[in-house]
């Protein structure tokens, strides 16, 4: 039996379950976390007169996603203690420098204080995407797993190798926000859309006496290449099966070492 290599049914499947998997209403699936964080950017209308904020201590991608849409990036300092955005500075850059999106990094897997982030933004009326590139099971301090999207606008999980679940390369994008979902489906595919209940613009090429044409697309954004194989996301999908089984070694681990570190005075777990 042929099976697709490219994108078929298993996309669909596996975004099903990691959406089931954090609570959240859709997920996105897309080639790599970096083409997530891009495709929530453009989605939420980032764009030159955009000012994004976020964290120094992360990979480069946090930055160049929103770089890549023309906007302008406000680097905003850590708290010492969780190496996570500070919230107090956070609330001190906005009051001079007005941002439109705020991306929080949970470095290591260790969530930022979400809820106090959503306060403060949704004072102001600043858009949050998540960068949760490192942690995918971990949950906020009110319970609610990280990607359930409770304290943001869309949240970004990786399957690169060195992550949580490892799918080759990879990346989802989870959001409750079915505008924002629609947004997101076309950018990673060009900016087409083949999707049947959707209205075309041009009726005359889309339509064959009120059905669609099989054959149809249309261009609506100018959007990219950033679709996942079917290859990738059985992987993913096999591989969310052990995800409790990771995360339960990953914290032996860490005991291990906070063990052997809290004998050194000068190192504090």
């Amino acid at each position: 039996k042929n099976k697709p290599i490219t994108q078929g049914p298993q996309i669909k499947k596996t975004e099903e379950k990691i959406a089931k998997y954090v609570g959240s209403k859709y997920a996105v699936l897309v080639s790599s976390c970096s083409a997530g964080l891009h495709v929530a950017c453009k989605a939420m209308g980032v764009n030159k007169k955009s000012k994004v904020l976020t964290s120094p201590i992360t990979f480069v991608s946090t930055a160049t996603a929103a770089l890549h849409c023309g906007a302008k990036i406000i680097l905003s300092d850590i708290n010492l203690n969780t190496i996570n955005l500070s919230v107090e500075e956070i609330e001190k850059k906005i009051k001079t420098k007005k941002a439109n999106v705020i991306i929080p990094v949970h470095f290591s897997g260790l969530p930022c204080d979400m809820k106090k982030i959503f306060s403060i933004a949704k004072s102001k009326k600043i858009k949050i995407i998540e960068d949760a590139a490192h942690a995918l099971g971990a949950r906020y301090f009110s319970g609610e797993r990280v990607g359930s999207c409770k304290y943001s606008d869309a949240t970004v999980f990786s399957f690169h190798p060195v992550k949580i679940i490892a799918g080759g390369e990879g990346g989802v994008i989870t959001t409750n926000s079915k505008d924002i979902y629609k947004k997101m489906l076309e950018y990673r595919s060009h900016g087409i859309t083949k999707d049947i209940k959707e209205s075309f613009k041009n009726k005359k090429e889309g339509y064959t006496k009120n059905k669609k044409n099989i054959w149809y697309y249309e261009m609506k954004n100018l959007g990219f290449h950033y679709r996942q194989t079917d290859i990738q996301s059985a992987l993913i999908f096999s591989q969310l099966k052990k995800i409790n089984k990771f995360l339960n070694y990953r914290k032996l681990l860490a005991k291990n070492y906070d063990n052997f570190l809290k004998k050194n005075d000068l190192i504090k777990p």
